[in-house]
C-alpha cells in the first residue's frame, strides 16, 4: 500500500529504481492507511493562520497558493517585477524580471473534515541580476494534509537569486518537494532552507550546474521534536568547468523525531576545475532520536577541489562546561548552544528580519529552560 501511494503521487518510480526512500518507507506506509480525498483549493482559513504568513514587508510582493491552487483574492505583486502565467495545465509559472527584488511565495496546507491531499506544480524563471525568492509553507492543525510540490528553478546567464525556503507545519500535515534547479553560465543561486514540524517532510533538491563559472551556495537546518519525521536528499551535479558548490546543513533531533540527510555531488567528465564541498552536522538532544546521514562525492573530471564530511553526536561538553562554569543554568547553556549551531546555517541570509523570524522559530522548537513560561 505505501508504494501505491507514492505511485499515486508520482513518487514511486524512486523507490523502484533506488533506495532514496528506504530510511522513510515507514513515515509513507502510516500515511497510506488514511483514505485521502482531494483538497479544496477555495478553502477559507482563520486569522491566525493568515497571520502566519502576512508579513508588513512582503505587502504587494506576494503570491499565495491554497491546497496547491492559485488563490488571486490573496495574491499581490504589484510592487514587484514579476508576473504569474494563469495554470491552464496545472503548471504555474513564476517570471523574474530584471528589477524584480524580493517576492513573497507562500503555500497554505489548509485541512478539511477529513485526510486531504493535493498537488502542485510551479515553474520559476529567472533573469533577474539581483532578485530574493522567500517560499513559505505553512498550515493549520485538523485532519490530516499531504501535500506534493515539484518546482522547476531557472537561472538564466549572469542571473543571481537568493532563495530561502522556510517549512513551518503542524504535526498533522505531510509536504513532498521535489526541487529542480538549472544554473547558466555564471549564474549564481544562494539557497537556504528551514525545516520545521510536520509529520513527514521530505525535501529532494537536485541542482545541475549547466555553466561555466556557475556558483550554488546552499544552506539548510532542521529542528524536529515529538515524532516528527524529515527526510533531505540532495543531488548537486557539476556539468561545466570551473563551476562551484559549497553544502551546509545542520540538524537537531528532540525526544522521537527521525531524519535522514544525504548530500550527493557528482562532477561530470569535462567539468575541470570544479571545487565542490559539502558539510552536514547533526545533534541529537533526546536517546531515542535518530538521524541518518551519508555524503556522497563522485568525481570524473581532472583538477578538482573537492572534500566532503558528515557528523552525528551530542551537545560539546566543553562548551557546555564553559557556560556552566559562567553561571548559566544547564537547560539554559544547552539551548544558547544549539540555537547558536543551527544560526549558523541560516547566517547568510541577507535580509535581517527574515533571518531573525526564522531563528525565532528555530528557537522556540528548542526545549525550553526550567521554569520558562
Amino acid at each position: 500500500m505505501a508504494t501505491a501511494l507514492l505511485d499515486e503521487l508520482g513518487c514511486g518510480d524512486a523507490v523502484q529504481r533506488a533506495e532514496s526512500w528506504r530510511y522513510s518507507r515507514n513515515a509513507i506506509r502510516a500515511l497510506s492507511q488514511l483514505d485521502f480525498a482531494p483538497a479544496a483549493g477555495d478553502a477559507v482559513f482563520d486569522a491566525p493562520l493568515r497571520e502566519q504568513f502576512e508579513w508588513p514587508q512582503t505587502r504587494g510582493r506576494r503570491l499565495v497558493f491554497v491546497n496547491g491552487r492559485l488563490a488571486p483574492a490573496l495574491s499581490d505583486l504589484v510592487d514587484a517585477d514579476a508576473s504569474v502565467a494563469t495554470p491552464t495545465t496545472g503548471v504555474c509559472t513564476l517570471r523574474l524580471g530584471p528589477t524584480a527584488g524580493l517576492v513573497h511565495l507562500v503555500h497554505v496546507a489548509v485541512p478539511g473534515a477529513t485526510a486531504t491531499r493535493w498537488q502542485a506544480r510551479l515553474e520559476v524563471e529567472v533573469a533577474a541580476p539581483r532578485a530574493c525568492l522567500v517560499e513559505h509553507q505553512v498550515g493549520a492543525s485538523g485532519a490530516d494534509v499531504l501535500g506534493v510540490l515539484d518546482i522547476g528553478l531557472a537561472l538564466a546567464p549572469q542571473a543571481r537569486l537568493e532563495w530561502v525556503s522556510l517549512a513551518d507545519l503542524p504535526a498533522t500535515t505531510s509536504l513532498v518537494r521535489r526541487a529542480t534547479v538549472s544554473l547558466a553560465r555564471q549564474a549564481q543561486l544562494r539557497s537556504t532552507h528551514a525545516v520545521f514540524g510536520g509529520r513527514l517532510q521530505r525535501l529532494e533538491l537536485g541542482v545541475a550546474i549547466r555553466g561555466e563559472q556557475a556558483r550554488l551556495e546552499s544552506r539548510g537546518v532542521f529542528v524536529l521534536r515529538g515524532r516528527e519525521h524529515a527526510d533531505i536528499q540532495l543531488d548537486i551535479s557539476h556539468a561545466a568547468r570551473d563551476s562551484a558548490c559549497d553544502i551546509l546543513w545542520r540538524g537537531v533531533a528532540d525526544q522521537r523525531a527521525r531524519a535522514i540527510f544525504h548530500g550527493g555531488i557528482t562532477v561530470e567528465p569535462g567539468a575541470d576545475g570544479s571545487d565542490a564541498g559539502l558539510s552536514n552536522k547533526n545533534v541529537l538532544l533526546s536517546p531515542h532520536a535518530e538521524i541518518d546521514t551519508k555524503p556522497a562525492l563522485v568525481i570524473h573530471a581532472d583538477e578538482v577541489k573537492a572534500a566532503h564530511g558528515a557528523t552525528v553526536g551530542q551537545i560539546d561538553e566543553r562548551a557546555l562546561f564553559y557556560l556552566r562554569s559562567r553561571g548559566i543554568a544547564l537547560a539554559a547553556a544547552r539551548r544558547m548552544l544549539v540555537a547558536a549551531f543551527c544560526a549558523e546555517a541560516l547566517a547568510g541570509i541577507d535580509d535581517a528580519a527574515l533571518r531573525e523570524r526564522i531563528e525565532a522559530l528555530a528557537a522556540a522548537r528548542l526545549p525550553a529552560p526550567e521554569g520558562a513560561p
